[in-house]
């Protein structure tokens, strides 16, 4: 059992921020994902669970890179929650990554 953070829609009960275009559901207006292992996920390098300066990170990580990124819109619109990801979910993220 691997908890990790999601960014959970407000608005959309079971969706998430979804982790790159690659993984959003083009059905969303915003590709906003049903699937955990398509979302955006905080997961620490040693699998404990993540805690708040985590997500304070996260954001501040975005907001730092070169392209458009209005960390506000991710705070208006999605709450971070914590999730429980499976050992097959934790593996599909990690071939995705390249981990």
């Amino acid at each position: 059992m691997i908890k990790a953070i999601a960014f959970r829609a407000k608005d959309k009960p079971g969706r998430y921020l979804c982790d790159g275009i690659d993984c959003g559901d083009w059905g969303d207006e915003n590709l906003d994902t049903a699937v955990l292992s398509d979302a955006m996920l905080l997961i620490r390098n040693d699998y404990s669970e993540p805690v708040q300066k985590d997500i304070e990170d996260y954001y501040k990580f975005m907001a730092s890179l070169p392209l458009s990124n209005d960390i506000q819109v991710i705070k208006d619109n999605y709450e971070p929650v914590t999730v429980i990801l499976t050992q097959s979910e934790l593996k599909i993220i990690r071939e995705r990554n390249g981990w």
